[in-house]
């Protein structure tokens, strides 16, 4: 039996499988732009010790993954 895809309660179930697969995609990936400054991020140049950080903003101190805290669903 398939279900409707809109205009029910299946549509809004539709809805929220969308909404919650787009969310995981969004933060699986890592930032492209600084969240203080909205500036593009630049990649880390690589260091023999490593240090941990492999992008940064370069007009604030801001880091990837440092200071980097995941989205939560609401």
């Amino acid at each position: 039996m398939t279900m409707p895809q809109t205009g029910s309660w299946w549509g809004l179930v539709s809805v929220l499988a969308q909404s919650k697969s787009e969310f995981e995609a969004f933060i699986s990936s890592p930032p492209m732009a600084c969240p203080v400054d909205g500036e593009p991020l630049s990649n880390a140049p690589s260091t023999g010790s490593g240090s941990g950080i492999e992008r940064y903003c370069r007009y604030h101190p801001w880091a990837f993954p440092r200071d980097w805290l995941t989205p939560m669903r609401p």
